[in-house]
């Protein structure tokens, strides 16, 4: 009972401070997982199987199951998978993998020449970069100040997530340990493994630290605790040298020949199949590099294709359109053309030839056009060109041309006018047609309807017959 009590007070504080609760045994498979790492990374990487398989992860929980996987690869020596995980750009890996990523490359001696301008402000890489630099500058011996940078770097460790720093501390740490020629530098060995007292591998490169100081029985109280058939076995062969390492130095000091040689030869045995898997992996980086760089130009160049033929089929595209732009609009003048011929030919076939009339027989029809007028013939309601031409003994041709030249309009405006004109006379000298009705006055000058008269009346005179009435009166008033 008191445990379930422990374990619903400790969710509910967790989902105060972190806003999401959390699962106690995901945490306790994940920490497993850590812990299997170094020994025994084989199991690590069942542990890690079984939690992507059971188990429902958050976004920051499958980073950090990435990363473990990628750990256990580099720590059970398969170094071409773990370089596969890790060839792709810095930008698309959290902080971890690039810190994870710039120890494998150290190990194997390769240049990290990756961007990482968006990961610099984060903490875990920037650590890892003071670490790296400064193991490069002791590589070269340029280092300067060691002990004050050693401070830093101890300093700052103890703030840090040590699970993440722990490769590129312990490259720092077998270095200076290997390499102590100053006892100033004691407190940082001393300090890191603290700081790390629980890992195997810092223990056991401790150890042979205390060896070379002679510190024989200080490293025994660390070897005699040490799980030999473990370290024998284990898959993880930096940890195996440094094991057999360490038992080379300690055999030499106790002076014992034949576990030395025996020591000697499973040292080499391993160092042959670290070199050689070194070799390998870094001819299968350079491989991944070079086939990124490929796919880079060949993307590159199908891009410059896609936009070449783009511009290309654009520029062919609208050279087509303008083309047929062209050919329809020189296709529709050439039917334009060819209709207005069509029209002229027929206008030329159809279009009467004009009669030529002699000027004695058209002064001779103006004088019978004169003595018509003065009659009143042209109000008579049959009246037509055909009946006027017979009356004045012509052609309708004939008439209708002297017309149209003389009167400067055709035949029915000519009539028309002729009685308007009439019925004006009428209404001006004989006052009583002011009284009449314009249907009668419309009768009376030859007119079939009042409207046809009214409209006629009024293109000849400018205003309607009620209205010019009206005029008339109001002059004679």
């Amino acid at each position: 009972m008191l445990k379930r009590v422990v374990f619903l007070l400790f969710a509910f504080c967790n989902v105060l401070v972190f806003g999401k609760s959390v699962d106690p045994e995901k945490n306790q498979l994940f920490q497993k997982a850590n812990y299997e790492m170094v020994l025994t990374p084989d199991k690590a990487t069942e542990v890690l199987d079984y939690l992507e398989k059971n188990f429902q992860l958050d976004s920051e929980e499958k980073e950090k199951l990435d990363y473990l996987r990628i750990k256990s690869l580099f720590f059970q020596n398969n170094l071409t998978e773990a370089l596969k995980k890790i060839s792709r750009n810095n930008e698309d890996f959290p902080s971890s993998i690039i810190v994870l990523k710039k120890s494998i490359l150290y190990y194997l001696s390769i240049s990290d020449n990756a961007s990482i301008e968006g990961t610099l402000k984060q903490n875990d890489v920037q650590f890892s970069n003071q670490i790296i630099t400064l193991l490069e500058k002791l590589n070269q011996n340029q280092s300067e100040n060691l002990t004050r940078e050693l401070s830093q770097i101890l300093k700052k460790a103890k703030t840090e997530n040590l699970m993440i720093a722990r490769e590129n501390l312990f490259y720092l740490y077998e270095f200076i340990t290997n390499n102590d020629k100053n006892s100033s530098d004691n407190f940082f060995i001393e300090g890191l493994y603290n700081l790390y007292k629980g890992d195997i591998q810092f223990r056991i490169v401790y150890a042979k630290y205390l060896l070379k100081n002679d510190k024989i029985e200080d490293a025994e109280q660390i070897l005699f605790k040490l799980p030999v058939d473990a370290l024998a076995q284990t898959p993880n062969l930096n940890l195996r040298y440094n094991y057999y390492d360490f038992l080379v130095d300690y055999y030499a000091k106790k002076n014992s020949n034949e576990d030395y040689k025996d020591a000697v030869e499973k040292k080499d045995l391993v160092l042959k199949t670290l070199n050689e898997t070194r070799f390998s992996a870094k001819n299968k980086w350079f491989n991944i590099i070079e086939e990124h760089l490929h796919n880079e130009l060949n993307n590159k160049i199908d891009n410059g294709r896609t936009i070449l033929f783009s511009i290309i089929g654009a520029g062919l595209l609208i050279t087509g359109l303008i083309l047929l732009w062209y050919f329809q609009i020189n296709s529709q003048n050439k039917e334009y053309e060819n209709f207005i011929t069509r029209i002229n030919l027929l206008k030329e076939k159809k279009a009467p030839q004009p009669q030529v009339i002699s000027e004695k027989t058209e002064n001779l029809l103006l004088k019978k056009l004169d003595d018509f007028e003065k009659t009143e013939d042209f109000i008579k309601s049959e009246i037509s060109l055909q009946n006027l031409a017979k009356k004045l003994e012509t052609n309708t041709k004939y008439l209708s041309e002297t017309i149209n030249t003389h009167k400067q309009k055709n035949f029915n405006a000519y009539i028309n006018e002729l009685r308007i004109n009439y019925i004006i006379n009428k209404l001006k000298e004989k006052p009583i047609y002011r009284s009449y009705k314009i249907k009668y006055l419309a009768e009376e000058s030859g007119f079939s309807t009042h409207s046809a008269f009214a409209a006629v009346f009024k293109s000849v005179t400018g205003m309607s017959p009620a209205n010019y009435i009206q005029l008339l009166k109001q002059k004679e008033e």
